[in-house]
């Protein structure tokens, strides 16, 4: 879609994602709105009928007649019913696959992005953006699509009964709407501002909770408390905004909704007097005016909702357009085939363009050998792990793994990596070690091969410690564990993905002597028979390679 057709088709877009359901959601739409206005019509037939019949005072079939009209009114109520039941579950339907869909592309960018972007941005998007793009399947469509639909309806009945009356009251209406129409833009700018602010307000939440260690310790806790409240002051000023408009609009609606009964009190008068229709078809006309007026308004106040969403969904739009990781690099980069487990020849890779990290760096690694990267901090050591994980592509040069395919899916499945800090999610530590078996939900994976890939890394006797043993849920980050106690339970997660290649980032950086024991005596077990690199400064992991490999 071109940048400058994107706003114009940025409404058909958004439907177009309900895919082979749409035509089933914009059906409930038209039966509910047909069903409730053939209803307000049938009860207006009904209301003349008798009226007219009572001014006449014929009242011979009168009864046939109103049961006729009553059986329409019936049917037009099942109607009505069906049409609203199928338009909310499409509509559910709707927003739920736009929920994964947001979610789904939020797993597929490149590391840089993940890098480059707060967290409070992603769930700014799979929340408040969604939501509110969503509320368009929920309710703002049907409401608007059905006071426009209805309004249409209604003046064929109001049209037959009196021509000119009915001429008079939408030229009324037409204006009402017409004034309306200015509040558009204004919400439209107040829901692309709100969203922004959300986002922020988003942002700082998520610093807040994710460094509370630091508040409690530093003065930073004033300073991100200083970027919340900024944040949530400059939303409540964009609510109180939008409640401005939206009170000055529901002002003008009021208005025009009493002057629109005081001019059909005085036109009906007026053509009750001169004999230009009769008091039944005047009741009639009163009957349909009511809803007639009532749907008219409702254009005028759904429209700039409509708007105020629609904000939201050209934010979803931008957000789903962006770049994904590509399946693979280049074909120099995928050969499938070499005599080495590993092989990186000329990398060179810069972040930004300005430093080069790597610059013609070459390795070859055997299989199943050991081997310690090892360099000054910042030489590159752990950019080289992004490179082979394919978090990155190198500028220049190729990398080889044996073994792997012609994507990047299929060469990580050939690598178990444990970064230097783990991180552990909020569910049991029999899941989290779980989250190694490829392919397979958590709970298919057997208990017997959890417990053995935790033996493996030293994990099992102090899991067995715990109060609920591999049930513990270790916190949020597995913050109630130490630093070994985390490493050796994602050392545990790379063992049950058994793969050919272990990748090991710092693995014991960060941990005291017995840890460090700890995971050296599990690393000495798993490492058996796989190709192991490790990036690494000290000297007792060091001294576990077979070779040593110096970066920068």
């Amino acid at each position: 879609m071109h940048k400058e057709g994107k706003k114009k088709n940025l409404f058909f877009w958004f439907m177009g994602l309900m895919g082979k359901r749409l035509p089933l959601y914009l059906l409930g739409i038209m039966a509910s709105t047909l069903g409730m206005a053939l209803r307000n019509i049938a009860n207006a037939e009904i209301v003349e009928t008798i009226v007219s019949a009572a001014q006449s005072k014929v009242v011979d079939g009168i009864c046939m007649q109103v049961g006729v009209e009553f059986f329409f009114f019936v049917l037009s109520a099942f109607l009505w019913r069906a049409g609203i039941m199928q338009y909310n579950i499409e509509g559910k339907r709707g927003i739920a696959k736009l929920e994964k869909l947001v979610f789904s592309k939020a797993m597929r960018f490149p590391m840089s992005y993940y890098e480059e972007h707060h967290s409070g941005d992603f769930i700014s998007k799979l929340i408040y953006d969604t939501e509110r793009a969503g509320d368009i399947y929920g309710s703002r469509l049907r409401r608007l699509s059905a006071a426009v639909l209805s309004a249409l309806l209604y003046l064929i009945p109001m049209y037959s009964y009196s021509p000119q009356l009915t001429g008079c009251l939408l030229l009324i209406s037409i204006l009402s709407v017409i004034v309306n129409s200015i509040f558009i833009k204004p919400m439209k700018g107040i829901g692309k501002r709100l969203a922004v602010q959300n986002g922020r307000m988003t942002e700082a939440l998520t610093n807040i909770l994710g460094g509370t260690e630091l508040i409690k310790t530093f003065p930073i806790g004033r300073v991100l408390g200083m970027e919340y409240r900024t944040a949530n002051k400059a939303a409540c000023d964009m609510q109180k905004e939008g409640s401005r408009v939206s009170a000055l609009l529901e002002s003008f609606q009021c208005m025009f909704e009493l002057l629109s009964a005081l001019i059909f009190l005085g036109l009906g008068v007026w053509f009750v007097a001169r004999k230009l229709v009769t008091l039944g078809e005047l009741t009639a006309i009163y009957t349909l005016y009511g809803t007639f007026r009532y749907v008219f308004s409702d254009i005028g106040k759904y429209l700039p909702q409509m708007m105020e969403c629609m904000a939201n969904v050209e934010r979803l739009y931008d957000f789903l357009q962006l770049e994904e990781e590509a399946e693979s690099y280049t074909v120099e980069n995928m050969v499938s085939t070499c005599e080495d487990a590993v092989v990186m020849e000329n990398i060179r890779f810069s972040y930004s363009g300005d430093r080069v990290i790597l610059k013609d760096f070459s390795m070859g690694i055997k299989s199943g050998t050991c081997v310690a990267l090892v360099g000054e901090s910042g030489c590159g050591k752990s950019t080289l792990a992004k490179l082979l994980l394919g978090f990155y592509p190198p500028e220049a040069g190729r990398i080889v793994v044996a073994g792997e395919g012609d994507t990047l899916a299929s060469r990580r499945k050939l690598i178990s990596y444990v970064p230097q800090e783990p991180y552990l999610y909020g569910v049991s530590i029999a899941e989290n070690i779980a989250y190694g078996r490829e392919g397979v939900f958590p709970e298919q994976v057997p208990m017997e091969d959890i417990i053995r890939a935790a033996k493996k890394a030293n994990a099992h006797d102090f899991i067995m410690k715990l109060p609920e043993g591999y049930q513990t849920v270790p916190g949020e980050r597995g913050n109630t564990l130490s630093g070994g106690e985390r490493q050796r339970i994602a050392i545990a997660r790379a063992v049950l993905r058994d793969a050919p290649i272990f990748l090991l980032d710092e693995a014991t950086s960060a941990l005291d002597n017995e840890s460090e024991q700890l995971i050296n005596q599990a690393l000495d077990r798993v490492c058996e028979g796989r190709t192991t690199i490790m990036i690494a400064h000290r000297p007792s992991t060091i001294a576990m390679a077979e070779e040593v490999i110096v970066v920068g």
